[in-house]
């Protein structure tokens, strides 16, 4: 592609004339500058791609997260665009589209099940009046959030409430002490309708996002598996899933003490990994707007194994992956938002990570 066609394919988006396949492609498709790639200078290209980033949904907020993303794909925008319409007219990237196709990305969805058992569906289709319970009343937001307001002047009860997520479900709390909660998909929270006089403990298996309110005389405590998350007033993430290797915590804010086997206290941009049974903790480095990118509605894989991408495209398309060949040498770059077509992950991660798939109802076959 010529350096004028690019430009004039960026300047059509930013002007929203660009067609549906266009827009699209776009949309879906980062990029990795080399010099001379497409006859730009750095900066006429930092330029260009300024139009894609002000115009993305749910596009992440952090620059440095976005140029990481542009430099995270191996395919160039020339090649890319020439390669995407050719396999768009092929039999191949057809026959995948046609068998993707009742494959829908998750949603907003859960099971709240209430301390006496009853359980409640939380969905968009689904109405919800208000619940009371010992004097905590829980309501569901026009937006899709759940939202506990305490208004009972006793002490605590024995009454825990548990939130569920499905495969292709994610879910946005308030908890009962203004705690904001994003469950990922396949995950559950559980946790006391009214706290303790001398902690806020919840239950965490799958993974979740916090912003914890503040509160000095409670400190909040995530429980999750062997490890345990001390805070006062933070915002950090804990994936905690039973099919990844290992639990691993981002701080994004604040700090937080682990406690497992030993403990750890973290300071902002810091991960902490471990087993799941907690028996040491490794501290790294991370640019954590990588690490919550799914709260953001993306996908950004950097260099990532094949399996690890897989893990996460099952959960959140309620699919099932099946290996046909060993690939575990494959890994892949690139980020999407998670509101793609599954058929056009599964082209990107094709193009990015030299594997194949095929669709077979809700299975996904992974091939070299």
């Amino acid at each position: 592609m010529e350096k004028r066609e690019l430009q004039e394919l960026l300047e059509r988006y930013e002007r929203g004339e660009c067609t549906e396949k266009e827009q699209a492609y776009i949309e879906r498709w980062y990029l990795n500058w080399k010099p001379g790639a497409f006859d730009l200078s750095e900066k006429e290209f930092l330029e260009d791609l300024s139009l894609i980033r002000s115009a993305l949904p749910g596009r992440p907020q952090s620059g440095k997260l976005f140029i990481r993303i542009c430099t995270a794909a191996i395919l160039v925008l020339a090649m890319g665009i020439s390669f995407y319409f050719i396999k768009k007219n092929s039999s191949e990237g057809n026959a995948i589209e046609l068998a993707a196709a009742k494959i829908v990305p998750g949603r907003n969805q859960a099971t709240l099940t209430l301390s006496d058992g009853t359980t409640v569906l939380l969905d968009t289709a689904t109405k919800m009046g208000t619940i009371n319970q010992h004097g905590v009343k829980v309501s569901k937001t026009a937006d899709g959030k759940l939202v506990y307001v305490n208004t009972a002047t006793g002490k605590s009860v024995d009454a825990y409430n548990t939130i569920k997520t499905p495969n292709g479900g994610r879910y946005d709390i308030a908890l009962p002490d203004g705690t904001l909660v994003t469950l990922n998909a396949a995950s559950k929270i559980k946790f006391p309708i009214i706290f303790s006089e001398t902690e806020r403990r919840v239950e965490l298996e799958g993974e979740a996002y916090f912003e914890v309110a503040k509160d000095a005389k409670k400190p909040f405590r995530v429980v999750s598996g062997k490890q345990t998350v001390q805070v006062l007033g933070t915002r950090f993430n804990v994936n905690s899933y039973e099919d990844e290797p290992q639990i691993r915590t981002t701080l994004l804010e604040g700090s937080i003490l682990l406690k497992g086997a030993t403990q750890v206290l973290l300071k902002p941009g810091e991960q902490a990994i471990t087993g799941h049974r907690a028996e040491n903790f490794r501290v790294a480095n991370v640019d954590v707007q990588t690490e919550v990118a799914w709260k953001n509605n993306l996908f950004f894989f950097e260099n990532e194994p094949i399996e690890n991408c897989m893990r996460q495209v099952a959960r959140w398309y309620n699919v099932e992956i099946v290996y046909e060949d060993n690939v575990s040498d494959k890994k892949v770059w690139g980020s999407m938002t998670r509101f793609s077509e599954i058929s056009k992950v599964l082209e990107i991660l094709e193009l990015t990570g030299d594997i194949h798939f095929k669709v077979a109802g809700r299975r996904i076959i992974v091939m070299k």
